[in-house]
């Protein structure tokens, strides 16, 4: 028997909640400042909409939202922990928000076969619908992924 047995059309897995808080939202942000100036230290990003909650209101937001990458950096790390090069060698991720995410929200992260098929090079591989799904039902971050069975 294989580890991925289960793994057919209409299986779904949903990894553990996690809730979005202020300390994420600020350390993507300023991790992201960082990155796109290529300097080592650390920079502070300026007040945005996803650091500010006054500034996210006056740019027509209710409050401050996180950076749609952390929901698809969640997707990602349940992937890789499940298939490991499976995915990051032989898989891929598209990723679209539909909606924000606040902070303390609680997010599941929910992985849906659509298709299982076997490849010219012999390996079967899954075709994944993913979703960020927030307590109220809502896809906040939704997508579609494959990934290589080994």
């Amino acid at each position: 028997m294989s580890a991925w047995d289960d793994w057919v059309p209409g299986f779904t897995r949903t990894a553990a909640t996690r809730v979005m808080t202020a300390e994420r939202m600020r350390w993507y942000a300023d991790a992201l400042e960082t990155c796109s100036s290529g300097v080592d230290e650390p920079v502070i990003a300026e007040p945005n909409i996803h650091t500010d909650d006054e500034f996210a209101q006056a740019n027509g937001l209710p409050a401050r939202v996180s950076d749609g990458m952390i929901s698809t950096n969640w997707i990602s790390t349940l992937l890789t922990e499940l298939f490991g090069d499976g995915y990051l060698v032989g898989g891929s991720l598209r990723t679209r928000f539909v909606k924000p995410i606040f902070v303390d929200e609680g997010i599941d992260v929910v992985l849906r076969v659509v298709n299982r098929e076997r490849g010219e090079d012999g390996f079967e591989r899954l075709v994944l619908d993913v979703e960020c799904v927030k307590g109220d039902g809502s896809v906040a971050t939704g997508g579609a992924a494959t990934v290589t069975l080994r």
